[in-house]
């Protein structure tokens, strides 16, 4: 059945106007009344699979006849039911306020305000409750199908999807994973699945995060069978216990271990937060319903283009970063992008995200990210590289994935202006630029290369774009050089090259057989490098002579100086370790509960990584740890919904920036590992970010620049 096809037929009594979004189940068009103008319009769902048989078309008409039962305030009364051409159809009132799913949205991850949460969740409760009594089993409840009406009163939607449900078998066309419970994946639904399934929705609008999420249903479903959840305060703190307590337990993996009814659920929600049990009694009003925007139809109230009403319409797009990006020339003249007013530089940032978030009802996880600008290389195939900011100029380089012919423009080091994305100048490199800048004295430093081809060590220029010196190696370069003791220090696979920083010319170099494991870590004029065999060298980092060879220390992710002499900070599967590398002593060991993953990154006394296990986008099981390298401490842990893509970055206002796998930027006080905002940003994997002044830049293939409110 091809959608857009049906706009402008006639359906029953009513004319398709316009397509609001489509998915796996059916379709969502807004209609209205073939005749009575007057009549307000509809939302009207078309189901994508036919009636064949008799039997089917009187199961259909005989569900029809129990939704027509469901007449709670709360519940989004369906006015018609009918077929069109064998495929089945439901009228419903057209919500204006647009789905909880739009509203979770424009929080960017942040938890919902406790007493907004209670007041949609009791709504919610009572709706359920009353189809309950009916027994009529929603089946399908998520953020998506809970939408608002004009005064901002939650109305639950989409009952008729129940007909679908049994004739299919797939696991992700019963319901949606991240809300179905354990027995609904073993193919076994009641009225306690719907309130498993309020409790998933209770859970994420208090922590900001969903309960389990992976890469397909059936891991989702292995977690809501098998694993537990992150505890609710772990995510946010401000939660009381005994709500903490009262979501727990409607999400028991036993249905028996859950509330009788959704009516407990609800009278146990609300005595935890000190309001009348009765459930009856009206809460405050919502205070931030999903605003209306007026659309195109005779002044009808839409909640946005394109805004579908479940969460299976492909017409929905998760919008936490808009993306309406510039193409910049890659020579020539730039554009004239509207400027930006850049917030106050001596409010740090990580100080305005906590007074915002004192001012939201308590939530420590309120602060939020505004795109300031953002812009494309202007090259097809030709992509961004991690970025480096100083001095209100974003430095980054470029690369293309043509192989053959590929522009001599592709591959460059650019600078952009912070404020507005203008480019200042462009230099072109005769390989491409993978990872950040490092800037130092007013120089820019960037390694370059590709795969099967030479690499070459560049010196620019910060304010000018001249090129001061460029060193060839005989091998490719992908991975940021490293400045110390002005002395440039660059890796590829397979040696290291020390030069001078201000010439180019080199000091040392030294070959390594085996090739880098990681990116090798100096400290006090010692370099400590490890080979994939396992091996670790100390070097003189001013002569290159080898001074030491180690074998077992396990992964060397940072080395730091201390009173004593220098300590290495090493890892092998889930433990963390420091050791003294002139006694071979461990000063310290701690053992996380998953395996160490990403790169370290130390930072005044604190070592910051990240630890995952089970599976990719495991909500449950990734975590950002830091750990006092004085004594192995564990000062904070901070939950995290995806594998982290990037080392961290650590900021001069005590604020921790991080990329997962999930396309998502965080923001971490340092101090205490509170949350102080997420943001989803772009189309394509996230890069480690950079910050300076209130603004964060970081590419997705394109350059964003994100301004803190």
């Amino acid at each position: 059945m091809v959608n857009d096809k049906l706009i402008g037929s006639q359906l029953g009594s009513y004319i398709l106007v316009e397509l609001l979004g489509h998915g796996a189940f059916g379709s969502v068009y807004l209609g209205k009344h073939f005749l009575l103008e007057h009549k307000p319009p509809v939302a009207i769902k078309v189901l994508n699979t036919t009636l064949n048989t008799q039997e089917e078309v009187d199961r259909f008409f005989q569900e029809a006849v129990i939704l027509d039962k469901l007449t709670h305030p709360n519940i989004l009364p369906v006015v018609d039911a009918n077929l069109y051409e064998g495929y089945p159809f439901f009228v419903a009132e057209y919500a204006p306020g647009g789905s909880l799913r739009d509203l979770l949205d424009t929080f960017n991850g942040a938890p919902m305000p406790l007493m907004d949460a209670m007041h949609i969740l009791n709504q919610v409760g009572q709706a359920l409750q009353h189809a309950h009594d009916l027994d009529i089993v929603h089946r399908d409840l998520k953020p998506a199908n809970i939408l608002f009406n004009a005064e901002g009163n939650a109305l639950l939607a989409d009952f008729g999807i129940a007909i679908q449900v049994q004739k299919t078998r797939r696991v992700d066309e019963i319901g949606t994973p991240p809300y179905m419970s354990p027995e609904q994946f073993k193919g076994k639904i009641s009225k306690k699945s719907d309130q498993y399934a309020l409790g998933c929705v209770a859970y994420e609008l208090l922590t900001g995060q969903q309960l389990f999420t992976a890469d397909d249903p059936y891991t989702i479903g292995y977690k809501h069978i098998y694993e537990q959840p992150v505890l609710p305060r772990d995510l946010n703190p401000d939660i009381p216990a005994e709500i903490e307590e009262v979501i727990l337990k409607a999400l028991s993996k036993e249905r028996d271990d859950r509330f009788e009814n959704v009516a407990d659920f609800i009278i146990a929600l609300r005595g935890a937060v000190g309001l009348p049990i009765t459930q009856s009694t009206p809460l405050p009003p919502l205070r931030n319903p999903q605003p209306a925007i007026p659309s195109k139809f005779d002044g009808i109230k839409t909640p946005g283009q394109n805004t579908p009403q479940s969460d299976d319409l492909k017409g929905h797009q998760t919008f936490q970063v808009p993306d309406h990006h510039r193409t910049l020339p890659a020579t020539g003249t730039n554009p004239n992008p509207t400027p930006i007013v850049r917030p106050p530089a001596q409010t740090p940032i990580a100080n305005r995200a906590r007074a915002q978030a004192s001012s939201n009802s308590g939530s420590n996880n309120s602060a939020r990210t505004v795109l300031a600008w953002s812009v494309t290389t202007g090259l097809d195939h030709t992509y961004y590289s991690e970025p480096a900011v100083l001095n209100s100029v974003v430095y980054a380089g470029t690369y293309t994935t043509t192989i053959d012919n590929p522009l001599k423009e592709a591959n460059q080091l650019r600078a952009l202006d912070a404020l507005t994305g203008q480019q200042l100048w462009a230099v072109t490199t005769n390989y491409g630029i993978y990872d950040a800048p490092v800037i130092a004295n007013g120089i820019v430093y960037v390694c370059a290369g590709n795969i099967n081809q030479p690499g070459e060590v560049y010196a620019v220029d910060a304010a000018s774009g001249t090129i001061l010196w460029s060193f060839p190696t005989s091998e490719f370069i992908k991975i940021r050089p490293t400045v110390a003791n002005d002395i440039v220090y660059a890796y590829p696979d397979h040696a290291v090259y020390a030069l001078d920083a201000q010439t180019g010319s080199e000091i040392w170099a030294v070959t390594i057989k085996a090739g880098l494991a990681h990116r090798p870590a100096i400290a006090s004029g010692r370099m400590y490098l490890l080979t994939e065999r396992g091996y670790c060298y100390e070097l003189d980092a001013l002569t290159g002579q080898k001074l030491e060879t180690f074998a077992d220390l396990g992964e060397i992710h940072a080395a730091e100086t201390t009173v004593t002499g220098i300590n290495c900070i090493c890892s092998s599967e889930d433990e963390l370790y420091a050791i003294d590398m002139q006694t071979q002593q461990r000063i310290w060991s701690t053992r996380l509960d998953k395996q160490i993953s990403g790169d370290l990154i130390l930072r005044n006394g604190v070592a910051y990584v990240g630890s995952h296990g089970g599976f990719v986008g495991d909500s449950a099981n990734t975590k950002l740890h830091a750990i006092n390298t004085t004594n192995g401490q564990i000062l904070w842990v901070a939950h995290l919904r995806h594998e982290i893509e990037s080392a961290p970055v650590v900021t001069d206002n005590n604020v921790v920036y991080v990329s997962t796998f999930g396309r998502e930027l965080y923001a971490i006080d340092a101090q205490n590992g509170h949350i102080l905002f997420t943001a989803k940003i772009g189309k394509g994997r996230i890069n480690r970010p950079a910050a300076e002044q209130g603004m964060i830049f970081v590419s997705t293939g394109e350059m964003h620049a994100l301004e803190i409110k």
